[in-house]
């Protein structure tokens, strides 16, 4: 019941707890993540920007295998084979745990790299 001259809904919005179900949702941009098996199967999804490629393969039939997910071991170690410019920068961790596992620093860690726009293909090193 509707409390007299709107004062519930009113205090609610005084105090930020207005109904979050009524208000309209904004839309999170998408970047479509397609993924080359090592077989040549692909497999692809629409995902929410600022995910990294290892998060948008989750809900994939086979994501990308991961050891450690902290970029140290290089088993997500991805190859960018369209759309790189939709990719966040390499970070300083990323191109040191390639280096150092004797990987070419122009590929990537699913683990660690974001995607940010546009579409995305990579070949996966290893699924799972």
């Amino acid at each position: 019941m509707p409390s007299p001259l709107g004062l519930r809904r009113r205090l609610k919005k005084l105090f930020g707890l207005e109904d979050k179900a009524a208000a309209p949702k904004e839309e999170v941009p998408k970047v479509h993540l397609v993924v080359v098996g090592p077989d040549g199967s692909e497999q692809a999804a629409d995902v929410d920007v600022g995910t990294t490629i290892i998060g948008g393969t989750s809900r994939f039939k086979r994501p990308i295998a991961t050891g450690c997910s902290e970029a140290s071991c290089g088993t997500c170690r991805v190859e960018v084979l369209e759309g790189a410019e939709g990719l966040a920068e390499q970070s300083p961790r990323e191109r040191a745990a390639l280096k150092e596992n004797g990987f070419p620093t122009t590929m990537r860690l699913a683990c660690r790299t974001e995607l940010v726009k546009g579409t995305v293909k990579v070949k996966a090193a290893e699924l799972m």
